[in-house]
């Protein structure tokens, strides 16, 4: 063997004998401590924060040795950019974005580690979440149209106020005409890559005219009049109110003249034109559009309800595009969209199939004990005959195609007091509660300044309840936020709005004690005269499809 060789061999033999040697009696020569190391959790309320508000945060630090060490620091980061040094983070949030990295660094300045704990938070614009929206006429009588977005502090139910929402994110712009009525409607947010926050249209008398506002921006997106495929209004059309669904859109006039539209696609806002030599018609005549009860899960319904006056019929305006087998082609897209088919029950005991002599004061959607969800959607109405007032419940299955949905009776007509409250002279308002299964099968009805509550559950002489007496007439009344609508929004003439607590404890204590100092959760004033209260979601309802 080469000498070299050998010589080299034992060299690394000696070498590694020798660190091995070193490495062991290191262990000995040394006095290592445990170290301590930290978990970094950071709890968030909810994975969405508002621009503008206070994100407070106490992190939850878990040390491996089960006490807390000493000489730590503390970096907080959104995004990669510093936001605060302290340990429990007080930010008034002023950067956005979605889906971005919230980090925090806990250093141990004794043995130079550091750890970190992360989650993923969107900020978004303070306007797109769920929250109370009303129309109203400034003291100019031009409209106005004020954003209220629930939270809490200290526990307790308060809204953010935006006042003049339009003008203040339009520059001083003012919508300038007499408020009508106002509407949102939504996009799918799959594959669409446009903002899929609800949007309001807003019907008002001169000015800007009928415009569809954008819900996170408030800024004007169309004006109804450029969507006619000529450019403007059919001679003598004055609109009263727009509802746009999946697929069709309805424009509706002041004799209740219904134009339409339609679009292939659920992905985008509608950009089609509205027809304007036809109106939307059933046996040849035209529709009364003017009673419309939309759905809150109007997608998988495959349209809405309207009670015909011209008919004395109810009647299903169809929304639906579906895919049929044709032989030697495939499966086809099928248009049923502006269909129009009679909703029949042939149930003798109601008056459903021809309310001939009836007058129809309100319909409403609403799921539960009057209608069960999972392929149908419940109504009710409050109809009227020779001055005695009934409570019609009935059930529409989901619309398939060309013929029309299965209607039928859930509960027999009911005969209700209201007959001093809903006349000629009084101002009526009515809203129900859509989750009838949640503890709140209530229909809210006003009569001029008084808030009444029909308690369908309740003894006799205790389901008509008045829940609560205002200073001015109410104008406006919607249901939502809370657990299964909770809550109640209420506007009147005057300007002032309230948040009422519709719990059935609340409730119980008003019957027992003739009022309760729980039901008013949160009061605004001074938001001109209020035409209208809506309760505008973020998104649709329907699970998997739209939210």
């Amino acid at each position: 063997m080469n000498m070299k060789r050998i010589k080299l061999k034992l060299a690394t033999a000696i070498l590694l004998g020798s660190l091995m040697s070193s490495c062991y009696e290191d262990k000995g020569n040394y006095d290592y401590e445990q170290m301590n190391d930290i978990t970094v959790g950071i709890p968030l309320e909810s994975s969405d924060c508002v621009l503008g508000d206070v994100l407070k945060i106490t992190p939850e630090l878990k040390f491996s040795t089960g006490k807390e060490t000493e000489n730590l620091t503390y970096l907080w980061t959104f995004d990669g950019q510093e936001i605060a040094t302290e340990r429990v983070l007080n930010w008034t949030v002023d950067k956005d974005g979605k889906y971005k990295d919230l980090r925090l660094a806990v250093k141990d300045q004794t043995t130079g580690v550091t750890y970190f704990g992360s989650a993923l938070l969107s900020v978004i614009s303070p306007y797109t979440t769920d929250g109370w929206v009303t129309l109203s006429a400034k003291e100019d009588g031009t409209s106005m149209l004020t954003y209220m977005r629930p939270t809490t502090k200290d526990q307790k139910y308060t809204c953010v106020v935006t006042k003049d929402v339009y003008g203040l994110s339009n520059g001083g712009a003012t919508l300038g005409g007499k408020p009508i009525f106002m509407s949102q409607h939504f996009v799918s947010p799959w594959g669409s890559g446009e903002d899929n926050t609800s949007w309001l249209w807003i019907t008002q008398q001169g000015g800007q005219g009928c415009v569809d506002v954008s819900g996170s921006s408030y800024q004007t997106e169309g004006y109804l009049p450029a969507m006619f495929i000529n450019g403007g209004y059919p001679q003598g059309f004055e609109p009263q109110r727009v509802y746009d669904m999946v697929y069709l859109s309805m424009a509706i006039g002041r004799n209740g003249e219904i134009y339409t539209r339609v679009k292939e696609s659920l992905n985008l806002f509608n950009s089609n034109y509205f027809l304007d030599d036809r109106v939307l018609s059933y046996n040849g005549q035209p529709i009364d559009g003017t009673m419309i009860a939309m759905t809150p899960e109007f997608y998988e319904h495959g349209g809405v309800l309207a009670y015909d006056k011209n008919s004395n019929r109810y009647l299903h305006i169809t929304d639906l595009k579906a895919s049929t087998l044709v032989i030697g082609s495939g499966m086809v897209d099928k248009y049923y969209s502006g269909n129009v088919l009679a909703l029949e029950t042939w149930d003798s005991s109601d008056p459903f199939d021809d309310m001939t002599g009836y007058t129809v004061h309100y319909i409403g959607a609403c799921v539960g004990p009057y209608g069960q969800g999972g392929g149908s959607i419940g109504y009710m109405s409050v109809i009227e005959k020779d001055s005695r007032f009934f409570i019609q419940h009935f059930e529409v299955d989901d619309c398939s195609g060309k013929y029309a949905p299965g209607a039928y009776i859930t509960t027999p007509l009911r005969e209700v007091p209201f007959a001093d409250i809903v006349n000629a002279s009084t101002k009526n308002v009515y809203a129900l509660c859509y989750y009838q299964n949640s503890g709140r099968p209530y229909l809210l009805l006003s009569s001029d300044n008084d808030l009444y509550l029909y308690y369908f559950n309740g003894d006799k002489g205790k389901q008509l309840i008045k829940f609560a007496t205002f200073d001015a007439p109410i104008t406006g009344i919607d249901t939502g936020g809370g657990a299964y609508e909770g809550h109640a929004g209420v506007g009147l003439e005057n300007g002032e709005f309230y948040v009422l607590d519709l719990s059935l404890s609340v409730l119980e204590e008003i019957i027992k004690e003739g009022d309760s100092e729980k039901k008013v959760l949160f009061k605004e004033e001074g938001l001109g005269k209020i035409v209208q209260v809506l309760y505008k979601r973020e998104r649709a309802r329907d699970y998997g499809s739209w939210d």
